[in-house]
């Protein structure tokens, strides 16, 4: 076949491409504009600073996540948790102020007006919930000049000099040392070099943003099985957490149990998706494997596991951890199409 490069003298010069190195250049042309599409930015994720065991451990990946949304740096967590702990004691006490001041970070309705986000992406804004207070809140302090002048922006949320010392003062009792690498919602270069389409790409993405969390999630029976689609970060069993990742996908799905998915899925391993499913019994478990070329070889499984984070929502499972005999005991499904 051929290709149009240029002109010569007003006409068309043609050059032969064989049809290999044609399919190799259309490979190409996909994972770029995979790239480019904004399915799966370079950002490398952010590190911003890990909390301490008196922050309530449901509410550390809002503050991280929230931190590393709006770029607040290593200190952005803690902070966050102080101005929660200073405004409501972690949401305990969320009535509405004399100054009329309500939800979870406490927002006047003007505030609430110019800084409020839907953090958990259901698509409503609400100072009573707790991703889109928290995340509103790191906004403010962003556009208000943190992490480069953490007085002020602390100051422009509530105007007194002694509620900043003591909002720094409790946020460094909070803080514990160390991070964690929290990737904003798409970030994965490789999951954007790999992939071989958009919804795949979504996929890894999605598992490398949970993954990343994993260490302050808890596995929960049953936990987001009451509507679809799931919260962005669950709690999640391992059906609920397979039903999120294709939704992230964009399959429209409801948030199935094991013998839902049985019924949903494809029979068969997938070209580029499997689904391991064992619908019954006490052991009933489900998982999801990306086919190898797909992902690096360290990130072939993905789901909740006893095995390698007993108590702890999803992640990736090295391939090691299941003998041949383990799976066997599955069904091997795929998303249609995939």
């Amino acid at each position: 076949m051929g290709t149009r490069s240029g002109t010569t003298g007003g006409a068309w010069l043609v050059i032969a491409i064989p049809a290999a190195l044609m399919t190799g250049l259309i490979g190409l042309l996909l994972a770029f504009a995979v790239i480019a599409g904004g399915t799966a930015s370079c950002g490398g994720g952010e590190t911003v600073g890990a909390l301490s065991q008196e922050v309530p451990k449901r509410l550390i990946p809002i503050y991280q996540e929230a931190a590393a949304e709006y770029h607040l740096g290593q200190r952005g967590p803690s902070i966050l948790a102080s101005i929660n702990w200073h405004e409501t004691s972690f949401g305990e006490n969320q009535g509405e102020s004399s100054a009329g001041a309500e939800g979870w970070m406490q927002f006047l309705p003007s505030s609430w007006e110019a800084f409020g986000v839907d953090g958990d992406k259901d698509g409503d804004r609400d100072p009573s919930d707790p991703w889109d207070a928290i995340f509103a809140a790191a906004n403010l302090l962003h556009q208000e000049g943190a992490p480069g002048d953490w007085r002020g922006a602390i100051w422009h949320y509530n105007h007194a000099d002694w509620y900043v010392d003591e909002v720094l003062r409790d946020a460094k009792k909070f803080a514990t040392p160390g991070g964690a690498t929290v990737a904003a919602e798409g970030d994965s270069c490789e999951a954007a070099a790999l992939a071989p389409n958009e919804a795949v790409a979504k996929m890894i993405a999605e598992a490398d943003r949970l993954s990343a969390i994993r260490p302050q999630t808890e596995y929960i029976y049953g936990g987001s099985h009451g509507g679809s689609p799931t919260p962005a970060n669950g709690p999640f069993d391992c059906s609920s957490a397979v039903s999120h990742l294709l939704q992230v996908a964009g399959f429209d799905n409801p948030t199935m149990d094991t013998i839902a998915l049985l019924s949903w899925a494809e029979p068969g391993p997938g070209k580029w998706v499997s689904i391991y499913d064992k619908p019954y019994g006490a052991d009933a478990h489900t998982f999801i494997k990306f086919t190898p070329g797909v992902t690096p070889a360290n990130k072939r499984f993905w789901g909740t596991s006893g095995f390698v984070a007993p108590g702890h929502g999803p992640g990736w499972i090295p391939e090691s951890t299941f003998s041949a005999s383990y799976l066997s005991g599955f069904h091997v499904l795929h998303p249609p199409g995939l």
